[in-house]
């Protein structure tokens, strides 16, 4: 467990040291997400008097609920899109093969990869909650600590499909459909921007499988409505459940293409 711990360590002080090579970059990042409250602030504003109702079991403060979906959704990103970057930059570098060969356990690696990228996002989410708070959004900032252990459980939601994604890249040298169709549905499904209910009944069915769904809707119910935890069990566990079932999906597939990259020959090629 220890010798994990450290391996995680030194993936997050590599990618540290890389960020910080890009220091404009990093703060221009944060920046342009705290310089998108303003207009979100106004423009909730002008909607609160129609939208105040319809978010109810949400909170009743849109501002504060429309925050809430952007920065949940970042870790969205982060869980689906981070080991697919890493496995194609390994692999056109030769890293990636390099780091087969270290006696580290699949889950450490993976671990390692996503370490920073969630700390970062974290930072980014937090900063977006608190500059919101400033303006007047009414979140319950003493949870933070609640909102960053939903926030880890939908970073792992997400893993699965970015698992997916590592296998079309092992196969086939590309990502494939599944990035850009799962954001698009979590996107227009998941809540972000307004609530799961309103959605049309033919089609809301389909954001019952959407596992922001049920994060979403827990992070906003504990930091807004002020719930307990216990509250936004369900939720929770419904999660979990689908993080469960996903993984286990994207494991044999990734299990499958590895086998097959080993069996062509091709998986320090790209």
């Amino acid at each position: 467990m220890e010798n994990a711990v450290h391996k995680i360590l030194a993936f997050m002080r590599r990618d540290w040291l890389v960020a910080t090579s890009y220091r404009t970059g990093m703060l221009f990042s944060v920046i342009g997400l705290l310089v998108v409250v303003v207009p979100v602030y106004f423009i909730s504003g002008a909607l609160q008097p129609v939208a105040g109702k319809a978010i109810s079991g949400e909170g009743r403060d849109f501002f504060a609920f429309l925050i809430a979906g952007m920065a949940t959704y970042q870790f969205v990103a982060t869980g689906l899109g981070t080991v697919p970057t890493a496995l194609a930059s390994g692999l056109r570098t030769g890293t990636f093969e390099f780091q087969l060969t270290t006696p580290g356990r699949l889950h450490t690696i993976l671990g390692g990869m996503l370490a920073y990228p969630f700390v970062w996002t974290m930072v980014r989410a937090v900063a977006l909650v608190v500059a919101a708070a400033f303006l007047g959004a009414q979140f319950g900032l003493d949870r933070l600590l609640f909102a960053v252990g939903i926030w880890g459980l939908i970073t792992l939601a997400y893993l699965p499909f970015g698992l997916i994604s590592c296998a079309f890249i092992l196969v086939a040298r590309t990502p494939g459909p599944i990035p850009n169709a799962v954001l698009a549905v979590s996107t227009l499904l998941g809540g972000v921007y307004y609530p799961t209910h309103v959605i049309p009944s033919w089609l809301g069915e389909v954001s019952t499988v959407v596992p922001l769904t049920y994060g979403l809707r827990a992070f906003r119910r504990v930091m807004i409505d002020g719930s307990p935890l216990a509250q936004v069990r369900s939720d929770l566990e419904i999660l979990l459940l689908l993080t469960a079932g996903l993984m286990t999906i994207s494991l044999a597939a990734l299990a499958w293409a590895f086998r097959y990259a080993r069996h062509t020959g091709n998986l320090a090629q790209y």
